[in-house]
């Protein structure tokens, strides 16, 4: 191994921390916007249940599906080729890095929307639903290091006449 081929695999490995621990940031908040949902609901106690909740269901439905369809669409073999060409492997890092952040935080939304339920009328059912529906988004937005070692290494291989890392 090269020495430019340890230092890609180090970028890679710092990359990977950074999206790795605000993945799990972002969970820890989710889990804690929902703690604080249920709190609220316990000191509050029952109130008269509405359906506006459903509103809430749909757009937590849409935003899991926006953070699939959006995560999918950007690791894509095409589109990461894409990036590859135009902005090199540096560039194909920070977009790895950019992709799993949006589609963390789009995660976070939905666990927001567990905490705002409760103000609409929500019960807690509908915290704990949402919540898990933001949790599980989350988790899947979780980067997997080698999967991106692997993009980032076939693509420094076959970009013609350019070093790994610019030099």
């Amino acid at each position: 191994m090269t020495q430019s081929s340890e230092q890609l695999r180090d970028r890679v490995t710092v990359a990977h921390k950074t999206a790795l621990t605000l993945v799990l940031a972002f969970s820890l908040c989710i889990g804690i916007y929902t703690g604080v949902g249920l709190l609220i609901l316990n000191r509050r106690g029952a109130t008269p249940q509405a359906e506006l909740p459903i509103p809430f269901y749909a757009a937590a439905a849409l935003l899991a599906i926006g953070s699939i369809v959006f995560r999918r669409a950007q690791l894509h073999s095409a589109r990461l080729e894409i990036v590859a060409a135009r902005r090199g492997v540096e560039g194909l890092i920070k977009h790895l890095l950019n992709v799993t952040i949006i589609a963390a935080a789009i995660a976070e939304i939905i666990g927001v929307l567990a905490l705002v339920v409760v103000f609409f009328g929500g019960d807690q059912n509908d915290v704990i639903r949402l919540g898990i529906v933001g949790l599980i988004v989350s988790l899947y937005n979780y980067p997997r290091r080698t999967a991106w070692q692997r993009a980032v290494d076939y693509f420094s291989a076959t970009m013609p006449g350019e070093s790994p890392l610019g030099l």
